[in-house]
């Protein structure tokens, strides 16, 4: 549960069965009970049929049919490691928050830092943004990808950002270029979380900022790598995965 979406993923043998992303503004518990059930109808299952569930996020406790609830560093964790063992640096942007961790040899988290005082560079950020240009966010990210003339955010401030925003549209400027800078602006503070800890490769984004190409091509560049492979999942239900692998692990079904 984030704070912008609630997300559910079903598992058997360690397969994703079935997973659902559902957006919400309020009533999180609704959203919790209502991402299930389209979960459960993808995968041709009952709740009863749910051997246990751990639910894990910013709000993780609105839950209420969850048996736990989990960190969610240590879902994300769960699930690169069974995604891709070769990552050693985890990246995770979510809608209020950003966090950045490694993973040592032994396949351990061995250093991590977090930021959540601050939304620029977070997916509250961007859906600000796009709201002030008065387009979706999958548009916006796919067309800025051809901008040639970035503009530039100055603010990092959603406030002052978004009158920065306003004013570039009342200058009649392209919304490309100006989404362009957004997402330049927010790969950059992105870049400035993961240059707190060791950049180790492979590197793997999570969340659903991972989702938005033109903040992906611009995190890429300034940190000179290309992201690892998450075995085709979607970035956004990571945490979720994590969260029911751990379920199965500790509470294998009889």
């Amino acid at each position: 549960m984030g704070i912008l979406s609630a997300k559910a993923a079903i598992i058997e043998n360690n397969d994703i069965l079935a997973f659902e992303i559902l957006p919400y503004k309020n009533l999180p518990k609704q959203a919790a009970v209502d991402v299930m059930d389209k979960a459960l109808a993808r995968a041709g299952l009952s709740e009863k049929q749910i051997d246990y569930c751990l639910s894990t996020g910013f709000g993780k406790k609105a839950v209420p049919y969850a048996d736990e609830v989990i960190p969610d560093v240590m879902c994300l964790h769960r699930a690169v490691r069974e995604l891709n063992p070769e990552i050693r640096t985890v990246i995770d942007v979510g809608g209020h928050s950003f966090t950045a961790f490694n993973i040592d040899g032994n396949g351990r988290i061995s250093e991590s830092a977090i930021t959540d005082k601050c939304a620029a560079g977070t997916g509250k950020f961007i859906e600000v943004m796009a709201k002030a240009l008065e387009m979706p966010v999958d548009e916006l990210s796919q067309a800025s990808l051809a901008s040639i003339n970035p503009l530039r955010i100055t603010s990092q401030c959603v406030i002052l950002a978004e009158s920065d925003v306003i004013s570039y549209v009342n200058d009649g400027c392209d919304p490309f270029d100006i989404f362009a800078g957004i997402a330049s602006t927010v790969a950059a503070k992105i870049v400035g979380l993961v240059r707190r800890i060791s950049v180790n490769e492979e590197v793997a984004m999570v969340g659903g900022v991972a989702k938005n190409s033109s903040v992906v091509k611009d995190f890429e560049k300034d940190l000179g790598l290309k992201l690892a492979d998450l075995a085709g999942v979607d970035p956004q239900v990571i945490g979720a995965f994590g969260a029911a692998l751990m379920a199965k692990e500790d509470h294998p079904a009889s």
